[in-house]
């Protein structure tokens, strides 16, 4: 009588099923996740139950331990990665928090009004230029325009002085101010404005971090171009 032998089916690439985690698990893994004890586990029964007439061959073998050796070391320099991401976020807040009560200069468009007094914005001409400069409520409506004239290349001030167009004092809030200049040549520009305060507190949450500033004026960390001390 002929004897018919049933062979278990093989498990190519068990290697592939290693999956590393970058994270602790809270619970029960995955089912298509395996760690190194499992991988073995399942290694060593496809070699016992591998059809005895068609065994696998050397670099079959050496080609999913090959799988299980990379990923090991895949997770490994995970682990040692986020080690030094941890590591290298601990002292990027640590220097954002030692501007704590030091005076800076940020860029930014932003003009606190606080009681009906509008925080200080100042801009910077390069040249000689016809300057006007817009102010705009949370709703991007314009509530004022200021014409400056012609101003001589230097420093300067928006002298806003926290009215509307009609003479009212505007709410108390965050307003949005864009200063224009107009060259001789017709073209005009974009200045860039800044705000100067002293560093309140830092909101390390933010993507970027920001700093309050005690104009009550919030700044990006990545906008501050000047530091000095109080």
């Amino acid at each position: 009588m002929a004897t018919t032998t049933t062979a278990a089916q093989a498990m190519p690439g068990i290697g592939s099923m290693f999956i590393p985690s970058t994270s602790a698990s809270s619970g029960t893994a995955g089912a298509s996740t395996l760690n190194a004890n499992s991988f073995l586990t399942l290694f060593l029964a496809q070699l016992q139950n591998q059809d005895p007439t068609n065994p696998m061959q050397d670099y079959e073998l050496a080609s999913q331990l090959a799988q299980f050796t990379s990923v090991q070391e895949l997770t490994q320099a995970t682990t040692q990665l986020n080690n030094i991401q941890q590591y290298a976020a601990a002292i990027n807040n640590g220097e954002i928090t030692s501007l704590v009560g030091k005076n800076v200069t940020a860029q930014t468009s932003q003009i606190s009004v606080t009681s009906g007094t509008p925080t200080a914005l100042n801009y910077t001409l390069a040249s000689p230029a016809a300057v006007t400069y817009t102010i705009q409520d949370a709703g991007g409506n314009t509530i004022y325009t200021g014409n400056l004239g012609s101003q001589n290349a230097g420093s300067y001030s928006v002298p806003w002085t926290g009215k509307d167009s009609n003479g009212n004092t505007v709410a108390d809030g965050s307003y949005t101010c864009t200063v224009t200049a107009t060259a001789s040549n017709g073209k005009s520009t974009t200045v860039n404005t800044t705000v100067q305060g002293q560093v309140i507190s830092c909101n390390l949450t933010a993507n970027p971090p920001t700093y309050l500033l005690s104009n009550g004026t919030t700044v990006s960390v990545a906008d501050v171009s000047v530091v000095s001390s109080s």
